[in-house]
């Protein structure tokens, strides 16, 4: 069957999931915007370069993956995509995100890893039920504050980036569990910190960090800090190294 044929057939059956992955497309026909009934849609390893802006038509969909494409740039109109629950963007060449991705309220899993990311917009704190957020191996700079708006956050990946410093209201992440910020450049980890009650494992590898602040003693589920590859030449405070239960990997 050709694109055109399983496009028609899918539209024909009311089809809710749609897999047009490893076709080698560059473009999207305008025939795949009117299958309303989608609402899984998986486009990973083609040749896209843009998303049309009549992706905003498929406002049934829960779950759109363009994985490991060459996309530089995201239409306004993915913000009317309301009900996502799922948004995969990783391995593509993405520089910035429209503010409208701050509509997509509902997103449980947003992986958008392996771009070329310079800043995110404010309207990422409408993320509310975002649950894993991966913007590891990108080129950010700077993490809007509004990130601590992420109240149900358990996982962020913020590895590999650019980061001179991380806003202090990340400490406001109730749910956070797991937090990785290696291979950046930080000289400071906020003392705000010390607030994630939740947070298990903390890596910081690969920074410009010569101690830790005291509070992360007060962090009461902190399981593992690792700290390799790090100055540290103020070392850590007491505080830390006697917390028990606590595994430091230096």
């Amino acid at each position: 069957m050709n694109l055109l044929d399983i496009i028609n057939k899918a539209k024909a059956e009311k089809a809710k999931t749609l897999d047009l992955s490893q076709q080698g497309l560059r473009l999207l026909p305008p025939e795949l915007f009117e299958i309303q009934s989608l609402e899984e849609l998986n486009l990973d390893r083609n040749k896209l370069v843009e998303l049309p802006d009549d992706i905003g038509l498929l406002k049934n969909l829960k779950s759109l993956s363009v994985s490991e494409n060459d996309l530089m740039e995201l239409p306004d109109t993915i913000g009317n995509l309301t009900a996502l629950e799922h948004l995969y963007l990783g391995y593509n060449s993405l520089s910035e995100l429209p503010a409208t991705v701050g509509n997509l309220t509902n997103l449980h899993t947003v992986n958008i890893a392996k771009n070329q990311l310079l800043e995110l917009p404010d309207e990422i704190g409408n993320w509310t039920k975002v649950v894993k957020l991966s913007l590891h191996d990108n080129m950010l700079t700077t993490i809007p504050d509004s990130i601590g708006k992420l109240k149900s956050l358990v996982k962020l990946y913020l590895d590999n980036n650019d980061l001179t410093e991380v806003p202090a209201s990340l400490g406001n992440l109730a749910s956070l569990e797991i937090l990785m910020i290696s291979g950046n450049q930080l000289s400071v980890i906020p003392q705000e910190f010390g607030k994630l009650s939740k947070l298990r494992e903390l890596v910081l590898d690969a920074n410009q960090l010569e101690t830790l602040p005291e509070a992360l003693a007060d962090c009461k589920s902190l399981e593992t800090i690792s700290i390799n590859e790090n100055p540290m030449e103020d070392g850590l405070p007491r505080a830390i190294l006697d917390k028990k239960g606590l595994k430091i990997d230096q």
